[in-house]
Formats: structure tokens, C-alpha cells, sequence
């Protein structure tokens, strides 16, 4: 009797069990290591923010202020102020000025080197298509809105009582053009890790003080207006 052929391979059942146990090896563990790496991105972000603060007090001691406002200067391709200030003379590496779960500029880090671009003075417009300028600004140079966004004029008018009950001015309101701000001042809040949350109510960003605490904040939370008048971003509550 012929012996018969070893059979060799994979029979179409089988290759298609096996796709299928991949596939679904797959859908679980995505969102496992997606997860882990927006943990990981948070967790370098919060360091590269501690580093930064550190920074600008180096730089308010070397000038007695801590730098302006950042602005995008279009003419010269190039932004000026806010952390962008920092580098290189206090910064040694651009990388640290970039949030690492910013997509804005994917494929035109060079670029944004050159421009000195940082994920932590506020969002631009659209780096993709060379549209540089602010969108909003989160370095909180001036005073913060109610949406944690910067103001392009200081905050003025009336003294928040929360300021007066403790007998301090306009000069040590929370915000960077005083020399004097206390130190639970928000110097800056990344805006990077929302687009992991896929409910507006669950979005989170990091946050970083002057006396470098740092922590997560729920954005929905701290920027609601609630009866009083005033969210956190705008009282800096700690």
C-alpha cells in the first residue's frame, strides 16, 4: 500500500480560526497599550513641566520678570516669548518644549524647531498647513478666562474679593507679568491628552503651578462658570 503524503500547511479553516483569534487578540489588547501609552505621555509631559518651571524661575532671576506673553512672528517665522523664550539658553533641548501626544505638527518637527514652537504656550492654528499663529494661548501671561485660555489685554476692573479678603493687589494676581505672582499661580495646562477621551465630560489635561506641583485636571470641570461667577482657571482654586 503507497504511503500517503504528509500533510503540510495551514487547510482554509484553519488559517481562517487563526485570523480570527488574532484579530480578536487584537480589539482587546489595543485599547490596553493605547491606554498605557497616553499614561506615558502624560507622565513625561508632567515631568517636562516641572523641568520648565524650574526654567522660568531661572530666567525671572536672571531678568527680574518672568518672559512676555508668547507671540508668533510671522515675518521672521519664529515665536517669541512664553517657553519659547527658553530655549536655548535655559532649555537646552527643544524636545522638552513639546508634548509628547502632540499630533499638530507629525511630520514637521524640523520645522517647528526652527520656529521654536512649544505645545505648552497654547495651540496654533493649523502647523499642517503652515498656519503658525495662535488659535488660543495657554500660557497664562496675562490672566486666564473662564476657559483656561489667556487674555489678550490684562485682567483689570475690580479687585476679586478673593484677592482683597487678603489684603494683595493687582500685583500678586495669579499670572505671569507679575513678577510677585503666589505660587499656586497656573503657569500653563496641556491641552495635548484630549483627543483620547471620546466624552467631552472626560477630558483631562495637565496642569503645572510655580511652585511646580502638577496635576491632572478635568477640563469640564474647570471650566464651568458656576453661580459664583468664576471657574477655577479664572480664581486659580487649588
Amino acid at each position: 500500500m503507497a504511503q500517503l503524503a504528509k500533510r503540510s500547511g495551514f487547510t482554509l479553516v484553519e488559517m481562517l480560526v487563526v485570523i480570527a483569534i488574532i484579530v480578536t487578540l487584537v480589539a482587546i489588547l489595543f485599547p490596553v497599550f493605547a491606554t498605557a501609552r497616553h499614561r506615558a505621555n502624560m507622565t513625561k509631559c508632567t515631568t517636562q513641566l516641572q523641568q520648565l518651571v524650574t526654567a522660568l524661575k531661572q530666567y525671572r532671576n536672571d531678568y527680574g520678570k518672568y518672559p512676555p506673553q508668547p507671540t508668533y512672528n510671522a515675518t521672521a517665522n519664529i515665536y517669541t516669548g512664553g517657553f519659547s523664550a527658553l530655549y536655548p539658553d535655559f532649555v537646552d533641548s527643544w524636545e522638552a518644549l513639546v508634548c509628547p501626544s502632540d499630533r499638530d505638527i507629525d511630520m514637521k518637527q524640523d520645522v517647528a524647531k526652527a520656529r521654536r514652537y512649544s505645545s505648552y504656550n497654547g495651540k496654533a492654528d493649523d502647523p499642517q498647513s503652515d498656519q503658525w499663529d495662535f488659535q488660543y494661548r495657554t500660557y497664562n501671561y496675562n490672566g486666564y478666562d473662564a476657559d483656561g485660555q489667556d487674555l489678550d489685554t490684562p485682567v483689570t476692573g475690580t479687585l476679586p474679593t478673593w484677592l482683597s479678603s487678603e489684603g494683595r493687589g493687582w500685583k500678586h494676581y495669579p499670572r505671569l507679568m507679575n513678577r510677585t505672582a503666589p505660587d499656586y499661580t497656573i503657569v500653563t495646562h496641556c491641552v495635548y491628552h484630549r483627543s483620547f477621551y471620546n466624552k467631552d465630560q472626560d477630558r483631562v489635561d495637565v496642569m503645572v503651578r510655580l511652585n511646580g506641583d502638577a496635576s491632572n485636571i478635568n477640563v469640564a470641570t474647570w471650566s464651568h462658570v458656576g453661580a459664583s461667577g468664576g471657574s477655577p482657571f479664572e480664581t486659580q482654586s487649588n
